[in-house]
Protein backbone atom coordinates (compact mmCIF):
# COMPACT_ATOMS: atom_id res chain seq x y z
CA UNK A 1 0.00 0.00 0.00
CA UNK A 2 1.41 3.19 -0.90
CA UNK A 3 1.88 6.13 1.49
CA UNK A 4 1.03 9.93 1.08
CA UNK A 5 3.52 12.01 2.42
CA UNK A 6 2.54 16.18 2.16
CA UNK A 7 5.47 18.22 0.64
CA UNK A 8 5.87 22.46 1.33
CA UNK A 9 7.17 24.04 -2.13
CA UNK A 10 8.87 27.10 -2.43
CA UNK A 11 9.83 28.75 -5.91
CA UNK A 12 10.96 32.38 -4.87
CA UNK A 13 7.77 33.73 -5.58
CA UNK A 14 5.61 36.16 -3.01
CA UNK A 15 2.09 36.92 -2.46
CA UNK A 16 1.02 40.23 -3.88
CA UNK A 17 1.07 43.34 -1.56
CA UNK A 18 3.98 41.82 0.68
CA UNK A 19 7.61 43.26 0.12
CA UNK A 20 10.49 40.95 -0.64
CA UNK A 21 12.73 42.19 2.37
CA UNK A 22 9.86 41.65 4.75
CA UNK A 23 9.11 38.50 3.64
CA UNK A 24 13.12 37.44 3.57
CA UNK A 25 13.57 38.58 7.41
CA UNK A 26 10.20 36.93 8.51
CA UNK A 27 11.59 33.39 6.66
CA UNK A 28 15.01 33.58 8.23
CA UNK A 29 13.45 33.78 11.12
CA UNK A 30 10.73 31.07 10.39
CA UNK A 31 12.97 28.23 9.67
CA UNK A 32 16.19 29.63 11.22
CA UNK A 33 18.13 30.10 7.99
CA UNK A 34 21.50 32.28 7.33
CA UNK A 35 21.37 34.36 4.10
CA UNK A 36 23.07 31.82 2.12
CA UNK A 37 19.56 29.75 2.40
CA UNK A 38 17.56 32.64 2.08
CA UNK A 39 19.49 33.11 -1.23
CA UNK A 40 18.68 29.60 -2.42
CA UNK A 41 15.05 29.38 -1.44
CA UNK A 42 14.69 32.77 -3.69
CA UNK A 43 16.81 31.53 -6.59
CA UNK A 44 13.52 30.90 -8.82
CA UNK A 45 14.06 27.30 -8.46
CA UNK A 46 11.61 24.74 -7.05
CA UNK A 47 12.75 23.61 -3.22
CA UNK A 48 10.84 21.67 -0.95
CA UNK A 49 11.05 23.12 2.59
CA UNK A 50 9.27 20.26 4.49
CA UNK A 51 8.14 16.91 3.79
CA UNK A 52 5.31 15.46 6.47
CA UNK A 53 2.73 12.69 6.15
CA UNK A 54 0.38 14.52 8.72
CA UNK A 55 -2.41 16.56 6.33
CA UNK A 56 -3.11 19.10 9.40
CA UNK A 57 0.17 19.66 10.14
CA UNK A 58 1.44 20.47 6.35
CA UNK A 59 -1.58 22.56 6.31
CA UNK A 60 -0.87 24.48 9.05
CA UNK A 61 2.71 24.79 7.91
CA UNK A 62 1.78 26.33 4.84
CA UNK A 63 -0.60 28.73 6.21
CA UNK A 64 1.70 30.00 9.05
CA UNK A 65 4.63 30.72 5.62
CA UNK A 66 2.03 32.21 3.38
CA UNK A 67 0.57 34.65 6.40
CA UNK A 68 4.40 36.04 6.31
CA UNK A 69 3.72 36.42 1.81
CA UNK A 70 5.64 33.44 0.68
CA UNK A 71 3.75 31.39 -2.02
CA UNK A 72 4.48 28.14 -1.11
CA UNK A 73 1.97 25.17 -2.45
CA UNK A 74 1.14 22.01 -0.07
CA UNK A 75 1.81 18.61 -2.44
CA UNK A 76 0.57 15.08 -2.29
CA UNK A 77 3.43 12.82 -3.04
CA UNK A 78 2.53 8.97 -2.67
CA UNK A 79 5.85 6.55 -2.16
CA UNK A 80 5.79 2.76 -2.60
CA UNK A 81 6.80 1.37 0.38
CA UNK A 82 10.23 -0.72 -0.16
CA UNK A 83 9.70 -4.36 -0.90
CA UNK A 84 10.90 -6.51 2.42
CA UNK A 85 14.36 -8.44 1.30
CA UNK A 86 13.61 -12.07 0.86
CA UNK A 87 16.17 -14.15 3.34
CA UNK A 88 17.47 -16.94 1.74
CA UNK A 89 18.37 -19.69 4.07
CA UNK A 90 21.79 -22.07 3.29
CA UNK A 91 21.70 -25.22 4.71
CA UNK A 92 25.66 -26.07 5.52
CA UNK A 93 26.55 -29.36 5.26
CA UNK A 94 29.62 -30.34 7.28
CA UNK A 95 32.45 -32.12 5.36
CA UNK A 96 33.05 -34.65 7.97
CA UNK A 97 29.01 -36.26 7.32
CA UNK A 98 28.90 -37.55 3.97
CA UNK A 99 25.19 -36.66 2.12
CA UNK A 100 22.54 -39.35 2.23
CA UNK A 101 21.92 -41.31 -0.87
CA UNK A 102 18.43 -41.04 -2.13
CA UNK A 103 16.96 -43.42 -4.32
CA UNK A 104 13.91 -42.46 -6.37
CA UNK A 105 11.62 -44.73 -7.47
CA UNK A 106 9.91 -43.85 -10.55
CA UNK A 107 6.59 -43.13 -10.49
CA UNK A 108 3.90 -45.86 -12.29
CA UNK A 109 2.89 -44.64 -15.28
CA UNK A 110 -0.90 -44.26 -16.14
CA UNK A 111 -2.31 -45.77 -18.89
CA UNK A 112 -4.81 -43.54 -20.87
CA UNK A 113 -8.92 -45.06 -20.57
CA UNK A 114 -10.15 -46.27 -23.76
CA UNK A 115 -12.99 -44.42 -24.94
CA UNK A 116 -15.71 -45.66 -27.92
CA UNK A 117 -16.65 -42.60 -29.69
CA UNK A 118 -18.10 -44.73 -32.82
CA UNK A 119 -21.50 -44.37 -31.78
CA UNK A 120 -20.61 -40.23 -31.75
CA UNK A 121 -21.18 -38.14 -34.76
CA UNK A 122 -21.65 -34.58 -35.73
CA UNK A 123 -24.51 -33.12 -37.11
CA UNK A 124 -23.89 -30.56 -39.94
CA UNK A 125 -23.46 -26.64 -39.05
CA UNK A 126 -26.82 -25.54 -39.81
CA UNK A 127 -30.23 -24.62 -37.71
CA UNK A 128 -30.62 -24.13 -33.96
CA UNK A 129 -28.58 -26.55 -31.51
CA UNK A 130 -31.56 -27.20 -29.92
CA UNK A 131 -35.13 -26.99 -31.72
CA UNK A 132 -37.76 -24.70 -30.82
CA UNK A 133 -40.60 -25.68 -28.74
CA UNK A 134 -43.80 -26.07 -30.73
CA UNK A 135 -46.22 -22.63 -29.99
CA UNK A 136 -49.36 -22.88 -27.75
CA UNK A 137 -52.67 -23.25 -29.33
CA UNK A 138 -54.76 -20.71 -29.90
CA UNK A 139 -57.59 -20.09 -27.21
CA UNK A 140 -61.35 -21.12 -28.73
CA UNK A 141 -63.43 -18.15 -27.30
CA UNK A 142 -66.90 -18.62 -28.39
CA UNK A 143 -68.39 -15.33 -29.67
CA UNK A 144 -71.18 -16.40 -30.18
CA UNK A 145 -73.38 -13.93 -28.55
CA UNK A 146 -71.41 -10.79 -29.40
CA UNK A 147 -73.22 -8.56 -32.47
CA UNK A 148 -72.07 -5.43 -34.03
CA UNK A 149 -74.13 -2.87 -34.49
CA UNK A 150 -74.75 -1.16 -37.86
CA UNK A 151 -73.28 1.85 -38.71
CA UNK A 152 -75.68 4.33 -38.82
CA UNK A 153 -73.34 7.62 -38.64
CA UNK A 154 -73.81 7.98 -34.73
CA UNK A 155 -71.08 8.66 -32.54
CA UNK A 156 -69.99 6.38 -30.27
CA UNK A 157 -69.78 10.04 -27.91
CA UNK A 158 -71.76 12.53 -27.89
CA UNK A 159 -69.95 15.59 -29.00
CA UNK A 160 -69.62 18.06 -26.46
CA UNK A 161 -71.36 21.64 -27.09
CA UNK A 162 -68.57 24.28 -27.32
CA UNK A 163 -69.07 27.94 -27.01
CA UNK A 164 -67.51 30.53 -28.69
CA UNK A 165 -66.77 33.73 -27.62
CA UNK A 166 -68.08 36.13 -29.92
CA UNK A 167 -65.04 39.16 -29.77
CA UNK A 168 -65.77 42.64 -31.26
CA UNK A 169 -62.49 43.55 -32.83
CA UNK A 170 -63.14 45.86 -35.40
CA UNK A 171 -61.43 48.81 -33.36
CA UNK A 172 -58.09 46.92 -33.53
CA UNK A 173 -55.41 47.39 -36.30
CA UNK A 174 -52.00 46.19 -37.22
CA UNK A 175 -49.38 48.84 -37.82
CA UNK A 176 -47.18 47.77 -40.61
CA UNK A 177 -43.70 46.92 -39.76
CA UNK A 178 -41.29 49.93 -40.70
CA UNK A 179 -38.35 48.15 -39.12
CA UNK A 180 -38.87 50.34 -35.42
CA UNK A 181 -38.37 48.10 -32.28
CA UNK A 182 -41.44 47.27 -30.06
CA UNK A 183 -39.83 48.69 -27.03
CA UNK A 184 -37.63 51.71 -27.05
CA UNK A 185 -33.74 50.89 -26.39
CA UNK A 186 -32.46 52.55 -23.00
CA UNK A 187 -29.40 54.41 -23.07
CA UNK A 188 -28.15 53.23 -19.61
CA UNK A 189 -24.53 51.35 -19.62
CA UNK A 190 -24.09 48.24 -17.68
CA UNK A 191 -21.88 48.70 -14.71
CA UNK A 192 -18.79 47.15 -14.68
CA UNK A 193 -18.52 45.11 -11.80
CA UNK A 194 -14.64 44.90 -10.42
CA UNK A 195 -13.44 40.92 -9.98
CA UNK A 196 -11.39 39.65 -7.22
CA UNK A 197 -7.98 37.99 -8.93
CA UNK A 198 -8.76 34.61 -8.90
CA UNK A 199 -6.57 31.91 -9.69
CA UNK A 200 -6.06 28.44 -9.94
CA UNK A 201 -3.88 26.28 -7.62
CA UNK A 202 -1.22 23.64 -9.21
CA UNK A 203 -2.79 20.06 -9.21
CA UNK A 204 -2.29 17.77 -6.34
CA UNK A 205 -2.37 21.34 -4.17
CA UNK A 206 -4.07 20.79 -0.27
CA UNK A 207 -7.00 23.34 -0.02
CA UNK A 208 -6.85 24.92 2.83
CA UNK A 209 -10.11 24.11 4.54
CA UNK A 210 -8.54 23.01 7.77
CA UNK A 211 -9.84 25.67 10.94
CA UNK A 212 -7.30 27.16 13.17
CA UNK A 213 -6.78 26.17 16.37
CA UNK A 214 -8.78 28.70 19.03
CA UNK A 215 -7.49 28.55 22.36
CA UNK A 216 -10.49 27.71 24.90
CA UNK A 217 -11.65 30.28 27.31
CA UNK A 218 -10.97 29.74 30.91
CA UNK A 219 -13.22 32.12 33.27
CA UNK A 220 -12.49 33.12 36.69
CA UNK A 221 -15.60 31.53 38.32
CA UNK A 222 -13.92 31.92 42.17
CA UNK A 223 -16.53 34.54 43.08
CA UNK A 224 -19.74 32.68 41.58
CA UNK A 225 -21.16 30.40 44.49
CA UNK A 226 -24.19 27.63 44.14
CA UNK A 227 -27.25 27.71 46.84
CA UNK A 228 -28.35 24.94 48.14
CA UNK A 229 -31.80 23.21 46.46
CA UNK A 230 -34.77 24.96 47.72
CA UNK A 231 -33.21 28.05 48.63
CA UNK A 232 -34.80 31.14 47.90
CA UNK A 233 -32.49 33.35 45.15
CA UNK A 234 -32.76 36.64 46.46
CA UNK A 235 -31.62 38.08 50.13
CA UNK A 236 -34.22 39.12 52.49
CA UNK A 237 -33.20 42.65 52.09
CA UNK A 238 -33.61 42.21 47.89
CA UNK A 239 -37.08 41.04 48.18
CA UNK A 240 -39.96 43.97 47.52
CA UNK A 241 -42.70 43.11 50.47
CA UNK A 242 -45.24 45.99 48.79
CA UNK A 243 -47.12 47.97 51.00
CA UNK A 244 -48.18 46.90 54.51
CA UNK A 245 -51.54 45.19 54.78
CA UNK A 246 -54.18 47.49 56.81
CA UNK A 247 -56.80 45.91 58.75
CA UNK A 248 -60.87 46.01 57.84
CA UNK A 249 -62.72 47.79 60.37
CA UNK A 250 -65.65 44.46 61.13
CA UNK A 251 -67.44 46.31 63.88
CA UNK A 252 -70.48 47.02 61.88
CA UNK A 253 -70.80 43.37 60.61
CA UNK A 254 -73.42 41.42 62.24
CA UNK A 255 -74.02 38.01 61.62
CA UNK A 256 -77.33 36.22 62.00
CA UNK A 257 -77.67 32.80 63.01
CA UNK A 258 -79.31 30.15 60.11
CA UNK A 259 -82.03 28.18 61.36
CA UNK A 260 -83.22 27.17 57.75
Amino acid sequence: MSSVIYAIVFKGEIIEGFKPISVKAHMAKLLKADADKIKTLFSGKQIVIKRTADKKAAAKYGGALKKIGADVKVKVIKSDPPLPEKKVAKAATPASVPAPTTTSTPATEQTPTAVDTSTISLAPNEGNLVEPSAPPPPPDVNISGITVAENDGTPLIEASEEEHADLDLGEYSVQENDGSPLVEASDDEAPEIEVPDFGLDEPGAVLETLQEEKELLNPNTSGMTLAMTGSDMLEPEERDEGPEAKVPDTSGINLVPNFD
